[in-house]
């Protein structure tokens, strides 16, 4: 099995960013959408200023190439911090995306509210035009009025039962977020088998949202790897 790469999403602080590096995430996610972990432009720089090479930057956007609600387009982030990679939440901006000119890879949100997700291929388009691509498949909590952060769970054994069925053949890679902690994200490797998890409140400072807990992160990254381990021997 190939190994399960990790996203801590919501840093708000440049030092976080480079704690999680150190302790072996793979991505970090800045969110410039909304809630208590949103961040300016300004600071998304000086974040990515404290990051290493190979660890990739999501930035986190309703739309592609429209601001809304005062929040700024990837494409205004992209032009701003040159973050390639976008978590986006808004799936007709996914589909209706023209932008000629730049090239970027997409993460699309989707809210799990049911076991149903034969609907999944039909929400991706194989090719987008203006070069952008759809990388992955973010399957979050459904929970209304939130993007995400909820610290609530899905019935992982829905991503099981679908990839089982087949519903999964073709679609991109799948993000597995919505309450993931320590505790529990060697089970939801177990059952879902994503390709990557994504965690924000599981590893913050309790009451404190947006500021991360080493000791947290350390220990979620240790039991995402004893999982791999685990389904490899």
């Amino acid at each position: 099995m190939a190994r399960t790469r990790i996203k801590i999403c919501g840093i708000t602080r440049a030092e976080d960013a480079a704690a999680a590096a150190e302790l072996g995430a793979d991505a970090i996610g800045l969110n410039f959408v909304g809630g208590p972990r949103k961040i300016a432009l300004a600071l998304g720089r000086i974040i990515l200023d404290s990051l290493p090479p190979g660890v990739i930057p999501v930035g986190l956007a309703y739309s592609v190439s429209v601001a809304r609600s005062g929040a700024p387009s990837a494409m205004t982030i992209n032009f701003a911090t040159g973050i390639r990679t976008f978590q986006i939440y808004d799936d007709e901006a996914v589909k209706n995306f023209t932008h000629p000119e730049t090239a970027l890879d997409l993460w699309y949100v989707v809210r799990v509210a049911s076991r149903d997700l034969s609907d999944l291929k039909a929400l991706v388009q194989p090719d987008l035009p203006g070069g952008a691509t759809i990388q992955a498949l973010v399957l979050d909590t459904a929970s209304p009025g939130q993007l995400g952060g909820t610290g609530q769970t899905f019935n992982w054994r829905w991503i099981a039962d679908a990839r089982a069925a087949g519903v999964l053949e073709g679609v991109p890679p799948v993000v597995l977020a919505g309450g993931l902690t320590a505790e529990n994200v060697g089970e939801a490797i177990r059952m879902a088998r994503p390709y990557a998890v994504d965690v924000s409140s599981g590893v913050e400072v309790a009451g404190k949202p947006g500021i991360k807990d080493a000791a947290k992160m350390r220990d979620f990254i240790q039991a995402v790897r004893a999982a791999d381990d685990g389904l490899c021997s």
